[in-house]
């Protein structure tokens, strides 16, 4: 709370800041459409008036002047709108006694530049102070007071009990016509103050409501990064080291955490499982299916478990566990290298790649995603060869689905030439070459969607 209080105060400081400067921008314009009104009416006045305007005039630009210096080089201070609105009352009233000094003293309760008061009222508002309003209107209405009681006292006007066609149109001043005035402004003084109260409660509520949505977005921020480096721990740091196989996954995340898992499993000394999965949908449900898809998988491959029934068990497990829109793609393949063969499996997941003696074929075959149906009966374990000087490339959809600055996606056949013409990079350099086409293809923007890149490839090794 002592937290929010303090943001609170902070932008209410920053707020009257910016009432400040406006209201003296608002000072400026007032005093310049005097200035032109005093012009237009100098050869309608006497000299003493012309001089009292312009001494005015002199007076309140140099004062708005001064404010404006004083905001420049100290800074907003917060007693400031007191001093500032107090003397723009002030000085309309001194402006109005130094009216009583010319020939018809009465024009002091009559000149038009008594309504100037309204605006310098209603200014208040935008400083979300109700205190303020009740100040700075209380003083205009003593002032005003003031100013008939002294007019009275020195015998330069009559309070008669006439009605407005007297007040408004011989110098006589009426009861009526100085009471509606002072009524007039008393109202006026009351609904800004209202009106500045109103602000203020809604002005805290909205820096209240930003400052709670702000905890929230930097506690969820905190916890997505923490999900994060939790779900990093699941990616492979090393891999299993089987004669002959050159083995690399990598995983890019687009967002915090992501549901993309890919994985070596060394199941004996010539025989390794790959799996790349992909969970639909992304942020921290995604990533919770990823880890439990990841937890499965590590726990029947420790069971000996055939692979299409870790896939069977899997889907079970999902179906019953999961939502059918939280499905699961995956791809899982078994390599034994003592007889150059790859069983393999597909669920819904984008065909892999085999490039061999610079031919590339895709593994088509595959049956439904896992978690839409009970049993997956059309399943089917696969088997190709996998000859020495083949390249095995798996991966999940973000990387077709790259698109760059026209709208156009990465795409099977970007990919399958890069297979093609980089097929004698070892795992690490061509996993990480092909990350590194598919960011440059989407002009090296932020990632829509997370990427899995699994790369398998048997016999020695060359560099580009």
């Amino acid at each position: 709370m002592t937290e929010i209080a303090e943001r609170i105060n902070l932008a209410l400081l920053k707020e009257e800041g910016r009432a400040e400067s406006m209201a003296n921008k608002a000072r400026f314009v007032i005093l310049s459409t005097l200035a032109l009104l005093a012009l237009l009416n100098a050869r309608s006045l006497s000299l003493a008036a012309n001089i009292m305007n312009l001494g005015a005039l002199i007076i309140c630009f140099s004062y708005g002047g001064a404010v404006s210096f004083n905001i420049l080089r100290r800074g907003y201070q917060p007693g400031m709108k007191y001093v500032t609105s107090c003397l723009d009352v002030i000085l309309l009233f001194l402006l109005l006694f130094m009216y009583t000094r010319i020939e018809t003293p009465t024009v002091a309760l009559k000149n038009y530049v008594f309504l100037i008061i309204f605006p310098i009222i209603g200014l208040t508002v935008f400083r979300y102070d109700r205190r303020l309003t009740w100040v700075a209107g209380g003083l205009a209405v003593f002032l005003y007071l003031a100013l008939i009681s002294y007019l009275y006292l020195v015998k330069h006007i009559l309070l008669s009990s006439n009605g407005y066609e007297q007040e408004l149109f011989s110098p006589e001043v009426t009861f009526v016509g100085q009471l509606t005035k002072v009524l007039v402004l008393l109202v006026f003084v009351g609904l800004t103050a209202a009106l500045a109260q109103y602000s203020r409660k809604l002005f805290v509520t909205m820096v209240q409501d930003q400052s709670n949505l702000q905890r929230k977005q930097e506690l969820l921020e905190w916890e997505l990064a923490l999900a994060a480096h939790v779900q990093q721990q699941f990616f492979p740091r090393r891999f299993p080291s089987i004669s002959g196989l050159d083995v690399c996954a990598i995983v890019e995340q687009g967002h915090s955490v992501g549901g993309d898992y890919c994985d070596f499993l060394q199941l004996d000394k010539d025989r390794i499982l790959i799996v790349v999965a992909d969970v639909s949908g992304n942020g921290i449900p995604a990533a919770l299916i990823m880890a439990e898809v990841r937890a499965s998988v590590h726990l029947l491959t420790s069971m000996k478990t055939e692979l299409g029934q870790i896939v069977q068990q899997l889907n079970a497990l999902l179906f019953r566990s999961t939502k059918k829109a939280d499905f699961v793609t995956m791809f899982m393949a078994e390599i034994r290298t003592t007889d150059h063969t790859l069983k393999y499996l597909t669920a819904g997941h984008p065909p892999a790649l085999i490039c061999s003696d610079g031919r590339v074929r895709l593994l088509m075959k595959g049956s439904i995603p896992l978690g839409i149906c009970s049993s997956l009966s059309s399943l089917k374990i696969e088997q190709e060869p996998f000859l020495p000087g083949s390249l095995l490339v798996t991966y999940t959809d973000g990387l077709l689905e790259r698109t760059n600055t026209m709208g156009e996606q990465f795409g099977d056949e970007q990919l399958s030439e890069f297979v093609r013409t980089h097929a004698h990079f070892d795992a690490h350099d061509f996993a990480r070459q092909l990350l590194a086409e598919v960011k440059r293809f989407g002009n090296w923007a932020s990632l829509e969607d997370d990427i899995g890149i699994a790369v398998a490839r048997l016999g020695v090794s060359s560099h580009s």
